[in-house]
């Protein structure tokens, strides 16, 4: 796939590149995945946008070499990119929800991320990502490491983030938990 080494960890994340939270995400993963320069990783990003620009000058600066951009993709090829990964990392910067977390570990991919908002409703701690406390850049990128270096985590990550999407994050759970929660209103008199 693309043209990469397929002995190397690969690291997704899909984005929107515009100016606001979506470019100080891209720029905190820069900066975090700068600080793992010593290991072997190569960073796919899907998305394009009003700060494509400023969004490869960030990771040139700092790891260059390390990315490829993808540009803007269908769901199709967003989710197979997340399925030929190894690994998403992404700083969600003020990320209210995370549906692109979600979506790659529906694909089986562990996440990365910050505890920020409504991520930790997404990637289970422990289970199938790290959180690292909100906008702390190093510890977002020693998480990283963690799981660059221990690829039988990884897996179990892995088929823990595709149980969590499809079991508790899938339409059918969400429309019973929904019918639960309006059944209770049905039945309070008013």
């Amino acid at each position: 796939m693309h043209g990469l080494d397929p002995s190397v960890p690969w690291i997704a994340v899909a984005a929107m590149m515009r100016p606001g939270d979506k470019l100080a995400s891209y720029g905190a993963l820069a900066r975090s995945l700068g600080q793992l320069r010593d290991l072997s990783w190569q960073l796919l990003v899907a998305g394009d946008g009003p700060a494509r620009a400023e969004v490869e000058a960030a990771f040139a600066a700092v790891v260059p070499g390390r990315v490829t951009f993808l540009g803007a993709l269908s769901l199709e090829e967003v989710a197979a990119t997340y399925a030929a990964a190894d690994l998403c990392v992404w700083p969600a910067v003020n990320e209210a929800y995370g549906m692109a977390m979600l979506e790659a570990q529906a694909a089986g991919v562990p996440v990365v991320s910050c505890a920020t908002r409504g991520v930790p409703d997404v990637v289970e701690h422990g289970i199938t990502g790290l959180l690292a406390p909100a906008g702390d850049e190093r510890a977002l990128a020693g998480l990283a490491r963690e799981l660059l270096l221990d690829e039988d985590r990884r897996l179990r990550m892995s088929a823990a983030a595709v149980s969590f999407a499809a079991g508790e994050r899938s339409i059918e759970s969400a429309a019973l938990h929904l019918g639960t929660l309006l059944g209770r209103f049905a039945a309070t008199p008013a």
